[in-house]
């Protein structure tokens, strides 16, 4: 056996290089469709198929909090629930905590060993990184001491601060770094390959530069309503989800019956797998374009088949002789297959060589919507999938042109001098093969399609606020610079003051968090008996801004007026500002100006806030939607802000003078995301740009396949029929009726696939219905249209050969056959 298939292979080897053209042809067609699905899939190991690096990383859970339809459902959890779970639950190891998002000053200011630079702050329970089976390279994790309220003051480096900021100094444990103006003592370093994976909608955490231990005060614990923490779990080995979950479910139901604030609110408490919560935003797109990539594949197998069948019959002579020879059908077929196999092993080098540049290009492009985009590569559960579709691939386009061409006949064939045996079966075969790549050409299309439309209508969206022309950055205080509230509030405004009036500029403003910059803090409020007596079932996000903040972003004031200075943030006369959704919902046709909109749980001493104006709806979380309604509150003296800057020039050209402003106030302080906030409107669009790009490949892929197959199958059947068309021309048939009659047959093929491709486009396009946007998964013009232009390739495609064998020669057609 070993010797026969070594004759095998060399026998195909040798065919292959006597016909260089058709290798190269097929290795190219189907080598772009394995290194799209081997690209694709690549990804989808990474991202999806991967578990998370930590220690058994299925038993980790996240926390999640859900208090209704219309309120708050994050992972956020209030730090006297999180101190309430381990006593309440025995089906888990232990729960862990972390905290720090932007609203509660998670950043921070390094100084010392060189220039200074702001930091993400993460404060962490002492047992996180223990549950996570995380090991410091370098020290150790935190103690129970070091979290204890007024503990040591104490951090942990991540590998990159580490290795940037100390140069990698492997003496730095022990040694006190300055942060805030703060001593801190380092005690670890992490490992270079550690993350802290978060689900995007997390905002009470954020993955840090350094780690510092989360100190909770236990002997004043806030309210259960007050959800500042993101908590996650680990389940006892041998306990399912859903085992898990039901004790989550037994102490949401004893938590309503015990504390006011969750009888209000009716909460329920979800422990949500953790993997599964970081990649759930792009798993639908992976899906389907895993699913794209596939029908790719198989338009590239039908493709190739149909040149293996017009290669044997070319070989029909070949394989007769061999058959008189005494070479059995299952020999015949076996060197087919091995030819088969040796052109899906070149064109999978081809897709693995494609994979590669792929790669590159997306690790440079860096999707903020593509999570754990590091631990996508070429491994071997990749080479394994690719070897495995090379076999597969193999004997799909293979096996029919093997079997037909092995087929009985040859004496037929080798008594009429090598003419076309069993030429109809063939070419049924054929034209099965290319309306099978029309029809998958057409599914492909009109899914790219929709998202050419979905993409555009995301573009023509006003967000709520007009970004060209603004220029933005994050600052932070160092609470050890800035102790005093009063003290923050004057820097501000003085800064905001210098920003003003800098050349060109219109308009300065800042807030605690733009639009568009993720998930942050949500404002419970009440308008009638039911909300109040339930408080917290209806919930809005919340945003404090500065005076200037709404002429700056270019946000419409709808009535009312905007901040003054002399408006109150909180006590009892605060103030606020709502968006015409709210407004509309609370209360209808009236106008909401003065009116009082309780925001604290009944009873509370400052409870109302008095509406002073309404604001157009911004779409603070996505292009996408609105999501929950806002209420904007003065800008209090917190410890992090960000600035927005309008001008009428080129908002990048601003960015020296507002370094300037800053270190002449501060040179201690680093600026943060100094970028236009058209930037964060690109950024928005990153994820359905992202879909649409490879779609569109895949796409564009399929529809030259598709041109280039029904070219073939044309030019084959021009070529078989050339005696046929040169009796006709001689007889006196017009160049331009055999023109017609030959378009008319491929038009007719293409119609029944047309048809074929509409039917299952309508199926498939409803699994493209959660990524689209302004456009239903029916969309009768992206249907309309994509079939027009496909038929329009598809006949050009026809008319080419059609076109070349009228202007045959009949009396050189007639003399040579």
């Amino acid at each position: 056996m070993r010797d026969a298939l070594r004759r095998d292979v060399a026998y195909a080897l040798r065919g292959l290089r006597r016909a260089p053209a058709f290798t190269v042809i097929v290795a190219l067609t189907l080598g772009a469709g394995l290194g799209a699905a081997t690209t694709v899939f690549s990804v989808v190991n990474g991202v999806l198929l991967r578990p998370l690096p930590y220690r058994e990383p299925d038993r980790l859970v996240m926390i999640w909090n859900d208090f209704g339809q219309g309120a708050q459902t994050l992972p956020a959890t209030s730090a006297t629930d999180y101190l309430d779970y381990p006593r309440e639950t025995t089906l888990f190891e232990g729960f862990a905590a972390g905290t720090g998002g932007s609203e509660v000053g998670a950043t921070g200011v390094l100084t010392g060993d060189g220039a200074s630079e702001r930091v993400e702050l993460t404060p962490i329970s002492a047992n996180l990184l223990p549950l996570l089976g995380v090991q410091p390279i370098l020290g150790r994790t935190f103690t129970e001491e070091e979290e204890a309220l007024q503990g040591p003051k104490v951090a942990i480096l991540t590998y990159g601060l580490w290795r940037r900021r100390y140069g990698g100094d492997r003496e730095i444990v022990g040694k006190t770094i300055q942060v805030d103006a703060v001593s801190h003592t380092v005690v670890g370093v992490l490992p270079p390959d550690f993350r802290l994976f978060l689900p995007p909608e997390v905002y009470a955490i954020r993955e840090g530069d350094l780690y510092t231990p989360l100190q909770i005060d236990r002997s004043n614990l806030p309210p259960r309503n007050l959800t500042t923490l993101t908590v996650f779990g680990r389940i006892k080995p041998g306990v399912t989800l859903a085992q898990a979950q039901g004790e989550m479910d037994r102490v949401a139901a004893r938590f309503r019956a015990t504390y006011p604030e969750h009888k209000m609110s009716q909460v329920r408490i979800r422990a949500v797998p953790l993997h599964h919560d970081v990649v759930k935003g792009i798993e639908p797109t992976l899906v389907i374009l895993l699913a794209a990539v596939g029908l790719l594949v198989l338009i590239a197998c039908a493709n190739v088949a149909n040149l293996l069948l017009a290669r044997a019959t070319v070989r029909e002579r070949e394989l007769a002789i061999r058959q008189a020879m005494g070479a059995g059908r299952g020999r015949i077929v076996r060197q087919l297959l091995t030819e088969s196999l040796l052109l899906a092993s070149l064109a999978g080098v081809l897709g693995v060589g494609l994979t590669y540049a792929s790669l590159a290009v997306l690790a440079r492009l860096a999707p903020a919507t593509l999570p754990r985009l590091a631990d996508v590569r070429v491994d071997w559960t990749v080479a394994a999938f690719t070897v495995l579709l090379c076999v597969a691939t193999a004997v799909l386009f293979g096996l029919a042109p093997a079997v037909h061409a092995a087929e009985p006949g040859g004496s037929e064939v080798l008594r009429s001098g090598g003419r076309v045996a069993n030429a109809g079966r063939r070419g049924r075969i054929r034209n099965a093969l290319i309306a099978a790549e029309i029809a998958l050409s057409l599914v492909l299309l009109v899914g790219g399609g929709l998202l050419v439309r979905s993409f555009l209508a995301l573009q023509r969206v006003r967000p709520g606020f007009e970004p060209s022309g603004v220029l933005t950055f994050q600052l932070s205080l160092p609470l050890g610079a800035y102790p005093e509230g009063s003290k923050r509030k004057q820097f501000y405004e003085e800064l905001e003051r210098r920003l003003k009036t800098l050349s060109g500029v219109a308009s300065a403003a800042r807030t605690n968090q733009l639009p568009l910059t993720g998930s942050g803090a949500l404002q419970p409020y009440a308008y009638d008996e039911e909300t109040a007596r339930n408080f917290e079932s209806v919930t809005a996000e919340a945003r404090w801004v500065s005076p200037d903040y709404f002429t700056t972003l270019g946000t419409r004031l709808l009535a009312g007026r905007a901040f003054t200075r002399e408006d109150a943030a909180f006590g009892p006369n605060r103030t606020i500002i709502v968006d015409d959704r709210l407004a509309k919902r609370v209360w209808g046709t009236e106008s909401p100006i003065g009116k009082p909109l309780q925001i604290e749980p009944t009873g509370s001493p400052n409870m109302n806030a008095t509406v002073v104006g309404v604001v157009e709806a911004t779409r603070l979380l996505g292009l996408n939607g609105y999501g929950l309604p806002a209420i904007y509150s003065p800008y209090p003296p917190f410890l992090s802000a960000s600035y927005a800057v309008r001008t009428a020039g080129d908002p990048a050209s601003l960015i020296p003078a507002v370094r300037r402003e800053v270190a002449a106030m501060d040179a201690s302080l680093p600026l943060a995301e100094l970028r236009p906030m058209q930037e964060y409107v690109e950024d928005a669009l990153a994820g359905p740009r992202l879909s649409l790009l490879l779609m569109q490949a895949v796409g564009g892929l399929a529809l030259l396949l598709a041109a280039i197959g029904i070219y073939g199958v044309i030019s084959y059947s021009v070529n078989q029929r050339q005696r046929e068309f040169g009796v006709r021309i001689a007889l006196g048939e017009t160049p331009n009726r055999l023109t017609r009659s030959v378009v008319l047959q491929g038009a007719r093929l293409v119609g029944v696939s047309i048809a074929l491709g509409l039917a299952g486009a309508l199926a498939a396009t409803r699994l493209l219905a959660g990524l689209l946007y302004g456009v239903t998964p029916d969309d009768p013009l992206t249907f309309a249209s994509v079939s027009l232009a496909l038929t329009a390739v598809a006949l050009a495609a026809c008319y080419l050969p059609a076109r070349r064998a009228s202007r045959a020669d009949p009396l050189s057609i007639l003399r040579n056959d």
